[in-house]
């Protein structure tokens, strides 16, 4: 098997979240979940120590370089919106890094599926450029509650009549993660789309990518208060997402949410 990112050889098991959020984890062993989409999908729960979901499609060249790099330069990014919630702001920079990095954890969640949905070329401009995939939204969140300290899901997305016929039936994917007090929704629609949330989400979530045009005010005034109801708002987020065809965004006057 060749690395999903350079394709080269041999590759070794990566994890998907990476090590260092381990210190944000209580002591001992503690219930981790998994889950898969797909045939012969299932959603798996058991005991470790510390995050240890792998995939071994990565090489060690890509592993202990460039995806090393982007977890060290994005430590001071991420380290206060896990532990605190009462920062001012998080500044265009920072916006880009966290979504970078949150995009590459997506990938890495998408390739612990059955079926992997990210096509081969989008890895790749992830590995030459630090390109994230065009049409990718990430957004933020906070919950009230550290615990579980992380959690993450990814949903398949069947995009039939987004902005194609209904018969060619694009496919793009979510995946909602919690990191302490740090909530991240990334989506990837695989088809050129504008996209607008119900006005009820507008005080729970913000868009950090595509990139504002200004310093982000944090934390969101509305919060989900614990890990079970974040696993509920990031459906019902899922659910309330609007696509539009470029076409008829422009026709009705509509812009991004």
């Amino acid at each position: 098997m060749a690395c999903v990112f350079c394709g080269g050889s041999p590759v070794t098991n990566e994890h998907v979240f990476p090590q260092w959020l381990n210190q944000y984890l209580p002591p001992g062993r503690q219930r981790t979940e998994q889950a898969r989409y797909g045939a012969g999908s299932f959603d798996k729960t058991r005991e470790s120590t510390g995050l240890d979901f792998k995939v071994k499609k990565v090489c060690a060249p890509c592993n202990n370089g460039w995806m090393s790099q982007l977890e060290t330069s994005s430590k001071d990014s991420l380290d206060p919106l896990i532990t605190q919630q009462g920062l001012p702001l998080i500044s265009l920079r920072q916006q880009r890094q966290i979504a970078l990095w949150a995009t590459k954890t997506a990938m890495m969640a998408d390739q612990v599926q059955i079926q992997p949905l990210l096509p081969s070329h989008q890895l790749q401009r992830m590995h030459t450029h630090r390109a994230i995939p065009g049409g990718t939204r990430v957004w933020l969140g906070s919950c009230r509650d550290r615990n579980p300290t992380v959690t993450s899901h990814t949903v398949r997305v069947d995009l039939t009549g987004a902005s194609t016929p209904d018969a060619l039936q694009p496919v793009g994917f979510f995946c909602p993660m919690k990191i302490g007090h740090l909530c991240i929704y990334v989506y990837f629609p695989a088809v050129d789309v504008v996209i607008q949330h119900a006005p009820e989400f507008h005080s729970s979530v913000a868009r950090i990518w595509p990139r504002r045009s200004s310093d982000l005010p944090w934390p969101p005034p509305v919060q989900p208060r614990n890990g079970e109801a974040f696993e509920t708002f990031a459906n019902a987020f899922r659910l309330s997402l609007y696509l539009y065809t470029p076409e008829e965004a422009a026709e009705h006057g509509l812009k991004e949410s």
